[in-house]
């Protein structure tokens, strides 16, 4: 492999390990809560599930009980290949791909289900939650009767993956796609300063570290990885 292209490779790379360290911060009881978790290449973004299932016809009815969905999002092949390699990590960044959106059913908050991972939990209003939620339904392909087009199993737990009508690319990565969503909710996010998870983490820990969070409307709690 050329080795620009693999400078190129490691420097996306660079930061999305889970941080250690940090300090809480006594979440606020307004607004709507958001989760944010770090799982080291990619983020998962927690919301309430009756949101997305009012949006989206027949998911009430694939994941049975869900109080919350993790939602990600990536590169259809990249995303769904066991020990994907560089050369598919290459291929995804540097020409628009097909992708596809992860989502996992949470009974609980997701500090019951990713104990050892760090966590960003963010204070949206009604309206910012609303906003999301629909640009977050607008990723989805739909089938028959407007249904989400499901694509095969999820990563862990008993989620699934599904058909997104968007493109991945370098400067439209999993976790850009997560800072945009959060951008949509209002909050201060910077997407083209969060092609990598670390970058994202960083804002949303700045964000409710430095207390920003009450000019935008929201309020955040910071919870470091275990260890």
């Amino acid at each position: 492999m050329r080795p620009d292209l693999v400078l190129l490779l490691c420097l996306l790379c660079a930061g999305c390990g889970t941080a250690g360290g940090g300090r809480s911060l006594p979440a606020s009881a307004q607004g709507e809560p958001l989760y944010l978790v770090n799982h080291g290449l990619h983020t998962g973004l927690v919301l309430p599930a009756a949101g997305l299932e009012r949006r989206l016809p027949g998911l009430a009815e694939h994941f049975p009980g869900a109080s919350f969905y993790e939602v990600g999002w990536g590169d259809r092949v990249f995303y769904q290949t066991e020990e994907a390699g560089s050369g598919l990590a290459l291929r995804a960044l540097l020409w628009p791909t097909a992708s596809v959106v992860h989502l996992v059913p949470l009974s609980s908050p997701p500090q019951h289900y990713f104990p050892e991972l760090e966590r960003v939990e963010l204070r949206v209003s009604s309206a910012g939650l609303e906003r999301l939620l629909d640009r977050v339904a607008a990723s989805f392909a739909r089938g028959s009767e407007n249904r989400p087009g499901f694509t095969g199993p999820g990563l862990y737990g008993s989620g699934g993956f599904f058909d997104s009508r968007e493109r991945y690319h370098l400067f439209h990565t999993c976790n850009t796609w997560v800072a945009r969503r959060l951008a949509d909710a209002g909050l201060p996010m910077r997407p083209a300063l969060a092609i990598t998870a670390g970058g994202l983490m960083r804002q949303a820990r700045a964000a409710a570290m430095a207390g920003c969070c009450a000019k935008a409307g929201y309020d955040g709690t910071y919870f470091p990885a275990a260890g």
